[in-house]
């Protein structure tokens, strides 16, 4: 330390990736820390030095989305040949993480801080690709079924005008053929 300047008082915590958390027994607080300090980032400060788990989830999150989350995490549990149940338990936990954070995840995709596409939209809002096929169709032709779906299943009209926002990018960029989610090994 330089002289003149006191030492921090507080201790850093060890800085290890995310997959190295998720070995341990408090594995749920640490992917739970990691998963809303990453969203947290992305609304505030994007690109604020962090730690390497949330950084792991931070770049997932802008490089694909949470289809991208869950794709590295399944390659980092089969690399670290983490069992099937762990495994299962974390794919499980993270979707409901997903389901906790919608309202922010999909402020981030219409902002266009995560990529939006197909399936993060399906896997944030709970909707089956058949189910929003068949929206797609009636939205086209006129009908406002989309809506009345999502206010009798208990959506806001504030959720609602978040996912039109969503929609209409995508229709404006792409017509209604998304891109597929991002497949490639050699992206973090």
């Amino acid at each position: 330390m330089a002289k003149g300047i006191p030492a921090p008082s507080y201790q850093i915590p060890p800085n290890m990736a995310l997959i190295e958390y998720l070995e341990h027994d408090n594995w749920r607080e640490a992917l739970r820390r990691s998963f809303e300090g990453a969203i947290a980032l992305l609304q505030t400060d994007r690109f604020r030095p962090t730690s390497s788990a949330q950084d792991d989830v931070r770049s997932w999150l802008t490089s694909g989305g949470v289809s991208r989350v869950q794709l590295q995490l399944d390659r980092q549990m089969e690399g670290r040949r983490l069992a099937s149940d762990h495994q299962r338990e974390i794919r499980d936990f993270l979707a409901s993480l997903v389901q906790e954070k919608q309202r922010p995840l999909m402020q981030l995709m219409a902002d266009g801080v995560i990529p939006p596409n197909r399936s993060d939209f399906l896997v944030t809002c709970g909707i089956s690709e058949s189910e929003f096929d068949a929206m797609c169709q009636q939205i086209s032709s006129g009908a406002n079924l989309f809506e009345t779906w999502m206010l009798a299943n208990g959506y806001s009209q504030d959720r609602i005008d978040q996912i039109y926002q969503i929609i209409d990018r995508w229709l404006r960029e792409t017509g209604l053929s998304f891109p597929p989610p991002p497949n490639d090994p050699t992206l973090n």
